[in-house]
């Protein structure tokens, strides 16, 4: 019997990604494009990139979507255009992960904050016929961190008003297995886990914020790991304390020891989707304290602390509560990621809503219709 085919277009080979490739290749004829073209910094030589990498793509969807059943991608951006604009009237989704939501203008962040990206996924939005997001506050929501800058209000519905796309909520999956429960009893730290190559990514990942927690909690050591900038320009920058260690980037295989050996995990970013290296920490026990942002808060749940403001004091005392919460709080901050977000959730309601697409359905909420999260 003919499994049905599925064109699945991406940017990156992200470690969403490439789970959703594992995933569907278990059910469907899965036939995959790698954009490869990052525009985000932009430059002639970019742009010239840019140009290429969408008449390859565009080469590639022609000569697959004569056999294609569906169309699917990660991101609503420049790489899923060239599938919206083939001919045959197949069913297009989209798994959205945050920067295809937002518009931060202050941190250049977001699709929406470009002059070309943005109109362009307002029409790959409109064209699709479903979307699901990682997090309903994707949708739309209040990001209260962003309360100063005036970009507080976030989502498809609040930058595409009248989007009558209908959305589904389908959380990235996790496997416990691979990210065990490390000690119980911990030495107070402090950890936070990104990929920081640029200012940009500093600020948005908020690690000027924790630099100052860290500043009033001398006592505490905090770890930052993943930096790939330069760290005495940060240095420089902002005086960081003694209590503060900047690791560069790790394999990602290590990073259950490091999260293991951690007491908090600490996520104060300005901008995130559903944050995987949260989700991970918490599989390994750490008490997580995050930002009132996007996904954050539907990754924490009732297992640890979410704080609305970037202040520093304020976020220091909920560190100190987290330092000293019982040590039953590993156990429950593990056992919320495995029952509430395991990647069998994600097999089986994504296959379900392919399935419905398959079959000649649109579920889901239409997009202008989604109540603030």
């Amino acid at each position: 019997m003919r499994r049905p085919r599925i064109l699945f277009s991406y940017l990156q080979p992200t470690s969403f990604v490439r789970d959703d490739l594992s995933l569907l290749a278990e059910r469907y004829d899965v036939r995959s494009h790698e954009f490869g073209v990052d525009v985000a910094r932009g430059s002639l030589g970019k742009a010239a990139a840019l140009v290429r990498g969408m008449a390859r793509l565009s080469a590639w969807t022609a000569a697959e979507a004569a056999t294609a059943d569906l169309l699917y991608g990660w991101f609503a951006d420049y790489h899923i255009w060239p599938l919206v604009r083939q001919r045959r009237p197949i069913p297009l989704a989209l798994a959205m992960g945050g920067y295809d939501a937002m518009d931060l203008p202050d941190l250049g962040y977001g699709v929406f904050a470009s002059s070309w990206r943005g109109p362009l996924a307002k029409r790959v939005l409109g064209a699709a016929d479903a979307l699901f997001p990682v997090s309903g506050s994707l949708v739309r929501s209040q990001n209260t961190f962003l309360r100063a800058s005036g970009a507080e209000a976030q989502g498809v519905a609040v930058h595409v008003p009248r989007l009558q796309t209908k959305c589904t909520v389908v959380p990235t999956g996790y496997d416990p297995d691979a990210w065990p429960l490390g000690a119980i009893d911990r030495k107070p730290s402090v950890l936070s886990v990104a990929t920081v190559d640029s200012h940009t990514t500093f600020l948005r990942k908020g690690l000027d914020v924790l630099i100052e927690v860290a500043r009033a909690m001398p006592d505490v050591p905090f770890q930052v790991v993943g930096m790939r900038m330069d760290e005495a320009a940060v240095r420089e920058r902002y005086h960081p304390p003694a209590n503060v260690e900047f690791i560069r980037a790790l394999p990602r295989e290590m990073l259950a020891a490091v999260y293991g050996q951690a007491s908090v995990y600490l996520q104060l970013s300005r901008a995130e989707g559903m944050p995987n290296v949260l989700c991970e920490a918490m599989l390994c026990g750490c008490a997580p304290v995050g930002s009132n942002v996007f996904g954050i808060p539907d990754a924490i749940g009732d297992a640890g602390w979410i704080v609305d403001d970037p202040d520093p004091l304020a976020i220091a005392a909920a560190v100190r509560e987290a330092l000293a919460a019982p040590e039953a709080l590993r156990r429950r901050a593990r056992a919320h990621i495995a029952d509430t977000f395991p990647r069998e959730r994600r097999r089986r309601e994504l296959f379900g809503l392919l399935d419905a697409l398959l079959d000649g359905e649109r579920p889901g909420v239409p997009a202008c219709d989604w109540p603030l999260a």
